[in-house]
């Protein structure tokens, strides 16, 4: 747990359950379920996104953080197990004045609508912020961008992009963006102000590697999918005093087949 003013700020593809596979897999979620539960009891991140968790893996996501955390989430559809995207918040930490959830769709406030030739409803959650301890007030977001219509991809980005430069305080987005930070869509997102962690980092606390690991080993210099940005707002910035990217304890299963990615980060006045 990290103390004020710091925020811990942590990003995890938590990696739906996928039916039939085999006993021993490492994406079985009965395989991974104690490594996420381990992992969140020891980091306790101020503020976590999710993305891909259904409605049990939030329930494992709740216990392990406790009650102490507060859950802004919310399904992509009104499937009866459909995965859910958004933030879980240190409530004595930090107090949520606001909360939206946006398709990323031509239709913003229709829930579960796609466009651009999505094969599945995306969405955005936001949260208003205001740090008990700082007197700080910022919007967090959590998102997951569409990895299969290049163009849902990048009018996702757009959106996301236009939901904080419009957000009025500084910005924290944490996502799986589904594109590397060399990418077309890093372009977009950093058009619209929002800036890589990593590359702001005082002290990068892990060698940069490729999020998606699929359960290998995680791969030098590879694509960053998952990555904490920030817009800093009016009259301040963001220091970020660390970034680092895990899989998990060492010796332990992988608690999913994406890293976590997490920053340290305060925002100051300039």
């Amino acid at each position: 747990m990290t103390d004020a003013p710091d925020l811990h700020c942590t990003t995890l593809n938590v990696r739906r359950p996928v039916p039939h596979l085999r006993r021993d897999h490492p994406d079985a979620w009965r395989n991974r379920r104690g490594a996420l539960a381990a992992f969140l009891d020891a980091e306790r991140p101020t503020v976590l996104a999710v993305q891909e968790a259904v409605p049990a893996q939030l329930d494992t996501v709740r216990a392990a953080l406790g009650t102490r955390w507060r859950a802004v989430v919310a399904p992509r559809s009104r499937a009866r197990d459909a995965e859910h995207v958004g933030l879980f918040v240190d409530a004595e930490r930090l107090r949520v004045v606001d909360r939206r959830t946006m398709a990323l769709s031509r239709r913003p406030d229709r829930i579960g609508s796609r466009s651009w030739g999505s094969l599945f409803p995306r969405i955005a959650v936001s949260a208003v912020l205001d740090d008990l301890a700082t007197g700080v007030r910022f919007t967090a977001i959590a998102t997951h961008l569409d990895p299969f219509s290049p163009l849902a991809l990048r009018n996702g980005a757009r959106l996301v992009g236009a939901l904080a430069r419009d957000a009025g305080t500084p910005v924290v987005a944490m996502a799986d963006w589904n594109a590397s930070e060399r990418s077309g869509v890093a372009r977009v997102l950093g058009a619209a102000g929002l800036l890589d962690t990593w590359d702001l980092a005082e002290a990068p606390e892990s060698t940069a590697v490729g999020t998606y690991t699929n359960h290998r080993p995680p791969k030098p210099g590879g694509a960053r999918l998952d990555r904490v940005l920030v817009r800093p707002g009016h009259g301040t910035r963001a220091r970020v005093r660390s970034a680092t990217i895990t899989t998990g304890a060492p010796g332990d299963p992988a608690f999913s087949d994406h890293a976590a990615v997490s920053a340290v980060l305060r925002w100051e006045a300039v």
